[in-house]
C-alpha cells in the first residue's frame, strides 16, 4: 500500500469519525430518538396498544403494565421532553436568566438519549422474565423431561 493511498484512507476516515462523533451523534441522533418515540406513540393509538381488551396473553395485566411502562410511558416522556421543553426554558430564565434557559434546553435536547437508554436496559432486565414465562407455559411434553430412564 502507497503512502498517498494510506493517507487518503486516513483522511477519510478522519473526516468519518468526525462527522459521525460531532454532527450525526451530537445533533442527529436525539432527534431521530424523539421522531421514534412520537411515530410509535401515534402506531400505538393507531392499534389501540393499551386496550386491555385486545390482550390475549395469559398475563393480561402483566402484559399491560410491560406494554404501559416500556412501550407507553418511556415513549410519552420522551415525546413530552420536546414539548414542553420551550415553555419551561422561558420559564427558568425568567427565574434564573439566560444561563438556566440554554442549560433547560440542552439538557432537553439531549434528554431522549438518556431515556432511550433506560429504555433498553430496562427491556433487557424484563428478558429473564419473559424467557421463564415463555418456558413455563409450555406444554409437558416440551419440557424436556426424560421420565422413562429413572
Amino acid at each position: 500500500m502507497s503512502d498517498k493511498t494510506l493517507s487518503k484512507q486516513a483522511v477519510s476516515a478522519l473526516i468519518h469519525f468526525l462527522y459521525n462523533f460531532f454532527v450525526y451523534f451530537i445533533f442527529i441522533v436525539p432527534f431521530d430518538l424523539w421522531r421514534k418515540a412520537t411515530t410509535r406513540l401515534a402506531n400505538q393509538r393507531e392499534n389501540g396498544g393499551l386496550d386491555l381488551s385486545k390482550n390475549t396473553s395469559k398475563w393480561p395485566f402483566l402484559s399491560f403494565l410491560n406494554t404501559f411502562i416500556l412501550d407507553f410511558l418511556i415513549d410519552g416522556f420522551i415525546f413530552m421532553v420536546y414539548v414542553l421543553a420551550l415553555p419551561v426554558a422561558i420559564i427558568v430564565m425568567i427565574s434564573g436568566g439566560f444561563g438556566g434557559f440554554i442549560s433547560t434546553l440542552l439538557a432537553a435536547y439531549f434528554a431522549p438519549v438518556g431515556m432511550s437508554l433506560l429504555r433498553d436496559f430496562l427491556q433487557l432486565l424484563v428478558l429473564p422474565f419473559n424467557k421463564f414465562l415463555s418456558w413455563a407455559s409450555k406444554p409437558a411434553q416440551h419440557l424436556d423431561l426424560d421420565i422413562k430412564n429413572k
